[in-house]
C-alpha cells in the first residue's frame, strides 16, 4: 500500500493502567476507512528500533506492507 506522511510521533512512557511500558513510533496518514466519505486520518504504529523517527520524513511517501494480522512487515520510502 502506498501512502503518504502527514506527521509523526514518538511515544514512550509507561501505562497508568498496567504500569507495562511502551515506546513506538506513530506515523498519520490518510486512507479508506468503512463508513467515511473521501479519506480518514489513520495512525500506523512502528517499532523505533526497526524504523527510527529520524529516518522518517513528514510529506514523503512510503510503501507499506502487512502481514495476515495487520502487522507492518515493511516500511520503505518511494524512490
Amino acid at each position: 500500500m502506498r501512502i503518504k506522511v502527514y506527521g509523526k510521533a514518538h511515544l514512550e512512557g509507561v501505562a497508568k493502567k498496567t504500569g507495562n511500558p511502551y515506546n513506538f513510533n506513530q506515523v498519520h496518514y490518510l486512507g479508506k476507512a468503512r463508513n467515511v466519505t473521501g479519506q480518514a486520518a489513520m495512525t500506523l504504529a512502528l517499532d523505533p528500533i526497526d524504523y527510527p523517527i529520524d529516518t522518517i520524513e513528514v510529506g514523503k511517501e512510503y510503501n507499506v506492507e502487512f502481514d495476515n494480522r495487520g502487522y507492518v512487515v515493511d516500511f520503505a520510502p518511494i524512490r
